[in-house]
């Protein structure tokens, strides 16, 4: 075996395929953590049990993530003819998992008005403007290797951070 100079070999090296898959489902995971807070929202008040929310966006996600993983299962089936094994089941589980990543800060704030640190109403505010700021950051990591003039990457991180307010004003608006 030749000596590669301590550089990772072409069979080690990750498929672009999967790095997309991996920002797709962290988009997604997201948007869908956005939303269901935003919707969360309409029927949190005062006396909203914060363990309730918590229980709610866990549900809510983790159905998402099953939902993904069995969809890239049947595809990877549809496409190959037979279930995904060894690194391709790593993968899988590593795409979809980032849906299950996107929920975890909003998860730990509402945790933290559940053992009494913030207000119920307080922390699902504070849990919307994190995923905000995650979209923001998930088109950052998408533009930043781009030939895109800069310009143009401000402008797509302004667009999605953006597309995560619009959410929000659309939710409470309409509710």
């Amino acid at each position: 075996m030749a000596d590669t100079g301590g550089a990772v070999s072409d069979a080690e090296e990750v498929p672009v395929q999967h790095v997309v898959a991996m920002l797709r489902e962290r988009l997604y995971g997201a948007i869908s953590c956005l939303a269901t807070l935003a919707v969360l929202t309409r029927y949190t008040g005062d006396d909203t049990d914060a363990w309730a929310r918590v229980l709610d966006v866990a549900v809510t996600m983790g159905g998402l993530w099953a939902a993904s993983l069995l969809a890239d299962w049947v595809a990877h089936l549809s496409v190959h003819g037979h279930s995904p094994h060894g690194i391709e089941r790593l993968r899988i589980l590593q795409a979809s998992g980032q849906i299950l990543q996107a929920s975890v800060f909003p998860l730990l704030v509402l945790g933290a008005a559940g053992i009494g640190l913030l207000d119920t109403d307080d922390a699902m505010w504070v849990a919307k403007w994190i995923l905000v700021v995650e979209l923001g950051l998930i088109a950052l990591a998408a533009v930043r290797r781009t030939r895109l003039p800069v310009w143009q990457q401000i402008v797509t991180v302004v667009s999605l951070a953006g597309l995560g307010l619009l959410v929000i004003a659309i939710k409470v608006l309409a509710h």
